[in-house]
């Protein structure tokens, strides 16, 4: 049976016509921050030597359970990282006992493709998977990924996946960069601005972690106080997703960086009865984004000194930055990490 929205400690104290917190639906489990690249678009900041944890086999299958409970046959799991091909034997342990306990609801497992360097490791590979249960295979190439990632990788990916699975299970993000594909590493700097801000123009990126400090001079800023208008309620209230990290830390929809709480520890040890108990309103972070958006924090932030500049590419940029300087001055301890997020040691 599924959970009725009026389950959770917040819905409850509200009036029938006002915005309800939505049920979670579908879950990242972020199998391991690592990954072979340093992507300019990372929304956090992935790299070969990120800082774990990874996640549990035991850690995956309750937030897989969760999920279920929460939202029934609605319910969705996708496993990603970092690349979780880095951890590929338990990345298929945890698909084994998924399918032993007959969870269902795999949605996807994404990849940059970088293990696909022979013809009979990536068949091998996605056969296995295949028979645990792979749903879809999501393979990432655009013009970030393969500054460190050969594109013969990606299109042996997709070639023997399209074999394997079936044409109707690989989805390849971007496909139109995979048929035409700009390596900037050939171009000149000018010409690499112009490859960016293309990019940019046709596929936008998250405007947090990596990308927020990387990408963005590649944009059109706005100003301060334009951005200054925009609250995060509807998307915070609304978000139907989260991630969690191998630490089991809850990051509702794409704000990653900010805890909602963490499963793995206290006396909540579910996803469905944390979501259950979590009142958005009582977070101190999350409150102030729901009611004031990022120049609530920003009001924060000027009691430690923080001062904005004149222009962001938009809110979420605004956010990653104010937050980052929270994190550096231990304000908000426990609800915004971890430190991989802000790119801080």
């Amino acid at each position: 049976m599924t959970v009725n929205l009026n389950d959770n400690i917040y819905n409850s104290t509200l009036r029938p016509d006002e915005p309800k917190f939505k049920l979670w639906r579908n879950v990242g489990l972020i199998l391991t921050y690592r990954c072979p690249a340093r992507c300019k678009c990372c929304y956090v900041f992935s790299s070969p030597d990120a800082d774990g944890p990874d996640m549990s086999t035991e850690l995956a299958l309750s937030c897989w359970r969760g999920v279920r409970r929460l939202a029934g046959d609605a319910g969705r799991v996708h496993l990603t990282g970092g690349e979780p091909f880095i951890c590929y034997n338990q990345l298929c342990e945890i698909l084994r006992q998924a399918r032993h306990e007959n969870l269902g609801g795999l949605q996807k497992i994404e990849t940059n493709a970088y293990w696909c360097t022979d013809t009979g490791l990536v068949r091998e590979r996605l056969t296995e998977l295949d028979e645990l249960g792979l749903t879809k295979l999501q393979i990432s190439t655009d013009i970030y990924h393969q500054q460190h990632i050969p594109i013969e990788r990606v299109k042996l990916a997709a070639k023997i996946a399209t074999e394997v699975l079936g044409e109707d299970r690989v989805q390849v993000r971007w496909r139109d960069f995979l048929e035409n594909p700009v390596i900037v590493g050939d171009l000149s700097p000018d010409q690499q601005v112009q490859a960016y801000q293309h990019a940019l123009t046709r596929h936008r990126e998250r405007m947090q972690g990596r990308a927020a400090m990387e990408l963005t001079t590649y944009l059109t800023k706005k100003n301060y106080n334009e951005i200054a208008e925009n609250i995060c309620g509807s998307g915070l209230l609304g978000a139907a997703h989260v991630h969690i990290d191998g630490a089991g830390r809850i990051f509702i929809g794409t704000c990653i960086g900010i805890i909602a709480g963490q499963i793995s520890k206290g006396p909540i040890k579910d996803l469905d009865q944390f979501w259950k108990e979590f009142d958005i309103h009582n977070h101190p972070v999350l409150s102030i984004l729901v009611k004031l958006g990022p120049a609530g924090l920003v009001q924060v932030a000027r009691q430690a000194g923080f001062e904005p500049h004149y222009g962001y590419v938009d809110k979420c940029q605004l956010c990653f930055e104010v937050r980052r300087f929270l994190f550096e001055k231990k304000w908000y301890n426990g609800l915004l990490g971890p430190a991989l997020c802000y790119g801080l040691p």
